[in-house]
């Protein structure tokens, strides 16, 4: 329980999530004592500030993107992905003003947040396609809006060919980004070598994601399968999502590598303690909050949840419904063996070191508990 004083009225609250909620309509000054709750309320602050930055600055971007295309084939498809360019949560933007702020206090991150969410949408558009979703951001993703355009009988590949280029184009748009807005930065090289390890890292992590997935339907169980599990939230979650974005601004406020290799440490239970999250809801979540299908199982993803249950004694009615849309039978299983109270624990546990190895940093505290709490 969470409790605070705003306009001299008591106000509580049964979790962090709650607070969120309440704080996006209720903008002004708190009383309280509680540490969570004045971190957490300092990085939403932060966030909110960041954010309304990077909104004006990739709508900027998005119109000068279209302004400057004349074929109309090119256009067309260009339309597409700034319709998906926008509307983000810029968490990672965020992040890479938080790293470039440990250091420098001015607004010279923003280019670079930019450019990571533009590499953002590119390989969300590429994922949409591996995964064949249909929502992404609450939005028709990418193949769908071609199918929905021309009402053609076989269009799928043409749909999805059009998906892939838009994602290629959007990896060289954000790179050419950074090179064009920094080009007099000394430590050019530097900066473009760390985003393109952050790049290659999650391409990695997406190439595991898609084949672990056939390997154990199809081919044989993993012995320590869990490890591999723990292997593509690295490299596809915590340096995509947390260590490549933060770091990233370190780099480009001319942070030490020892500082650099500090964070990289300090932030990798965070990344993977958010993907078990992403992982749990996307099991237990709900599509209208989350934004996008709850596709998780029947593409086999492997997560932690399967992995604990295959030890299981619930393992063989894993089997028999996991690549299914029976997620009312999943979701029993996974309650039932266990896996999701060890999976949540994991997570809660994974937290807790993070915020105490974090503790001398505020903001990236508030942080940590903001993902903690999310929903969505």
């Amino acid at each position: 329980m969470y409790e605070l004083k705003y306009n001299g009225k008591l106000i509580k609250f049964a979790n962090l999530n709650e607070f969120i909620s309440w704080r996006k309509n209720n903008q002004g000054v708190l009383m309280t004592e509680d540490q969570d709750i004045i971190k957490l309320d300092n990085f939403l602050i932060f966030y909110q500030k960041v954010k309304k930055k990077c909104e004006q600055g990739l709508d900027k971007f998005n119109d000068e993107l279209l302004n400057n295309e004349n074929n109309p084939i090119i256009k067309n498809a260009l339309e597409k992905f700034v319709f998906h360019n926008a509307d983000g949560k810029f968490l990672r933007a965020t992040l890479v003003a938080l790293g470039y702020q440990t250091g420098k206090q001015d607004d010279n991150y923003l280019p670079l947040a930019l450019a990571v969410e533009i590499f953002q949408t590119s390989i969300l558009i590429h994922d949409d396609i591996i995964d064949k979703s249909l929502k992404r951001r609450g939005k028709d993703t990418i193949p769908v809006l071609y199918k929905k355009e021309y009402k053609v009988q076989d269009i799928d590949d043409l749909a999805n060919s059009m998906a892939l280029c838009l994602g290629d184009l959007g990896f060289f748009l954000a790179s050419s980004f950074i090179l064009k807005q920094y080009k007099n930065y000394p430590n050019i090289g530097k900066l473009l070598n760390y985003y393109n390890d952050m790049v290659i890292k999650t391409c990695k992590g997406e190439m595991l994601d898609v084949f672990l997935p056939f390997k154990e339907q199809y081919i044989n169980q993993s012995e320590n399968l869990e490890n591999q599990v723990f292997e593509i939230y690295t490299l596809k979650t915590a340096w995509y999502s947390v260590i490549g974005p933060f770091c990233l601004g370190l780099v480009l406020g001319n942070a030490s590598d020892d500082v650099i290799n500090k964070f990289e440490k300090c932030l990798l239970n965070v990344g993977i303690a958010f993907q078990i999250k992403d992982d749990l809801l996307g099991i237990y979540g709900n599509e209208e909050k989350i934004g996008k299908s709850l596709s998780d199982a029947e593409e086999y993803k492997q997560t932690i949840l399967y992995s604990y249950t295959l030890k299981t004694e619930y393992k063989d009615d894993l089997l028999k419904y996991y690549g299914t849309n029976n997620y009312d039978k999943i979701r029993t299983i996974f309650t039932e063996s266990g896996a999701k109270k060890y999976a949540e624990d994991k997570m809660n546990s994974l937290f807790k070191e993070a915020i105490a190895s974090l503790n001398d940093y505020p903001l990236l505290v508030g942080f940590t508990h903001y993902l903690k709490a999310r929903e969505k």
